[in-house]
């Protein structure tokens, strides 16, 4: 067997009595491992432990391989296989092949695992300036490796970057109109609460309604917000007047102007909770507002494992949250 070896270049018969022409047929991904086996250990033998087989099936894999590449692969000295110099150069280019599969499990595993990928991530303010944060930053802390991009816009913005797939996961104040190119669901209800002043006369009630705002400096979301339209609608339908004194675009600095004392609002309790600690009283408000945030993500689009895992780190988180929040206004308010 091992004179046949010595003897690649002239036409053979494989099992099947096809003639095999030298250097006119592939070689297969055994025969290469059987290949790569004799050059790492040396001898049949030992290429036929490391790979479990009989030395035998390894010495007539090898002879095949030599009538396939049409040249010597090894010389016999003293009763040893010697590879020859086009052998070597074959090892070489075997040794780079393994190494490229070597990297594709190794990306594979590190796909799997998410140590590597890049999420985008984008959210209306009153969520990604409040919560988000905190979650990212659980999520960069389970997966240092996984790049994040987070923006604040608009709901929106958020929405119509969903549909043009340039976005993994969004979080926004979810639309009455359903959009086909995007897939979406429900995050948290974060009902509006009232909100004033440290000392105002209406922190000694438990409950706001509508009424209570006639007369009073009110701090007025933009007039695209949604939870903006329901409470003048609402304002209007009950004839109260507010002193509309200032208008702005974000529930943070709707927040900080009532703690300066600019006047009382209507906030997302979310938002109102996070402010909890400045010169601010939080009451509820009836009848209620509703804002409900959904998470959206492109339709039809195969999600990243690392989108997939955030996706499910965003609704436990939360969901999670949301539930300390209502306790924690009831106990405020309660106290």
């Amino acid at each position: 067997m091992f004179l046949a070896l010595a003897q690649g270049g002239a036409v053979k018969m494989d099992n099947g009595d096809r003639a095999i022409k030298p250097g006119g047929v592939e070689f297969s991904p055994r025969e290469i491992e059987f290949f790569a086996s004799v050059m790492l250990h040396g001898t049949t033998t030992k290429a036929a432990d490391a790979l479990d087989v009989t030395q035998p099936a390894v010495s007539k894999t090898l002879q095949l391989l030599a009538e396939k590449a049409g040249f010597q692969l090894f010389r016999i000295s003293r009763q040893r296989l010697v590879p020859t110099p086009e052998a070597h150069m074959l090892y070489a280019e075997v040794q780079r092949v393994f190494e490229s599969a070597r990297a594709i499990s190794r990306a594979a595993q590190e796909i799997r695992e998410l140590r590597s990928g890049r999420l985008n991530i984008c959210a209306l303010p009153a969520f990604g300036v409040t919560l988000l944060p905190s979650i990212i930053a659980e999520f960069a802390r389970q997966h240092p490796t996984v790049s994040i991009a987070m923006d604040i816009r608009s709901s929106t913005t958020v929405i119509q970057r969903a549909s043009r797939n340039q976005l993994d996961i969004g979080i926004a104040a979810t639309s009455a109109e359903e959009i086909p190119s995007v897939s979406r669901r429900v995050l948290v209800d974060t009902e509006p609460v009232c909100v004033m002043p440290a000392g105002h006369v209406l922190a000694r009630k438990d409950v706001v309604s509508p009424e209570d705002l006639h007369g009073l400096d009110f701090i007025s979301m933009g007039s695209g917000d949604p939870m903006r339209r329901q409470l003048d609608a609402l304002c209007e339908a009950s004839q109260v007047r507010r002193n509309l004194k200032v208008e702005v675009a974000l529930s943070s600095a709707c927040l900080s102007l009532v703690a300066s004392g600019a006047g009382v609002a209507i906030v997302d309790r979310l938002s109102a909770w996070m402010a909890r600690d400045r010169q601010i009283e939080i009451r509820r408000f009836l009848p209620k507002l509703e804002v409900r945030l959904s998470v959206y993500r492109p339709w039809g689009v195969i999600a990243s494992t690392a989108s997939d895992a955030f996706h499910d780190l965003l609704i436990h988180s939360s969901r999670t949250y949301m539930k300390e929040v209502d306790d924690g206004i009831e106990g405020l308010i309660a106290g």
